[in-house]
């Protein structure tokens, strides 16, 4: 399989929705049930703390639950029966457990889009364990280990279908550089990435595969590379668990519409 595809508009994930003017009509359990569940679980699970960081530890879970389902019910939901799943409990607990530990603005966005997505694909068995996978990474990853992620996936896995010329690659590199800054040594954290399992082999640094992903002469790539691009390492692209976590972190700072079944075939 090719690594290299084009980039298309995500299609909408979720459950249907049955709606009468601007009521809801929920099925099966509700949004508040759902939230319950959760932080009861949460609570019950959570190791014993002092008073004030119990407060602050319920009051992150609490947080991270409430953007979970504001965002599901966006989409369209309106039947949260997964809330009662055990599996799905499981790693919603993990979720609380490492953002009411750390606690960053940064974290509490991924860990809100890897559950949405974890339960959106919930029939889905190898996207639930990369998904799962996701959840003990993205603790340890900073906000300049995300930002080099998605750099390296989208220069070495993403074939856009408007780049056409040297110019239209010079403004697509400046673009993501601008959105997706990382410092002059990031390249020093590749062994760290690649212990985290966000790494598979694969040779070509950014200008060789610029210039054969779509046909443009390789002296002139060097030229109109961005310093920052020279960063991407020559022997590695992501893993599927690196994907995931890179594809959310870009779709939060760019315009693009990824979709993870475009990278992420079953097996």
């Amino acid at each position: 399989m090719s690594n290299e595809t084009r980039i298309v508009q995500k299609a909408a994930l979720g459950s249907d929705t049955i709606q009468i003017g601007n009521q809801n009509n929920y099925y099966g359990i509700t949004p508040e049930k759902a939230s319950e569940l959760a932080i009861k679980l949460f609570m019950d699970n959570f190791p014993k703390l002092q008073e004030d960081a119990k407060r602050v530890a319920k009051e992150r879970a609490e947080e991270l639950c409430k953007n979970i389902i504001t965002n599901l019910e966006k989409q369209g939901k309106n039947d949260f029966s997964e809330f009662s799943d055990p599996d799905m409990q499981f790693i919603l607990n993990k979720s609380q457990q490492e953002y009411a530990r750390f606690g960053t603005d940064t974290l509490r966005e991924l860990l809100c889009e890897i559950i949405i997505n974890r339960i959106n694909y919930n029939s889905d068995y190898y996207m639930k364990i990369i998904l799962d996978e996701a959840v003990d990474v993205v603790k340890s990853l900073s906000v300049v280990h995300l930002n080099y992620l998605s750099l390296i996936f989208l220069c070495k896995q993403v074939k856009m279908s408007n780049i056409n010329s040297i110019e239209a690659l010079k403004d697509h590199c400046e673009y993501i550089c601008s959105k997706l800054p990382v410092p002059d040594n990031i390249g020093n954290c590749v062994p760290f990435l690649n212990m985290l399992g966000l790494f598979t082999i694969s040779l070509g640094n950014a200008s060789q595969v610029y210039s054969k992903r779509y046909g443009l002469e390789l002296e002139k790539v060097k030229e109109i590379l961005p310093s920052m691009m020279y960063s991407i390492p020559g022997d590695y692209m992501l893993s599927p668990i690196g994907i995931v976590i890179a594809i959310i972190n870009a779709q939060n700072k760019t315009d693009f519409s990824l979709d993870f079944k475009i990278w992420i075939k079953p097996i």
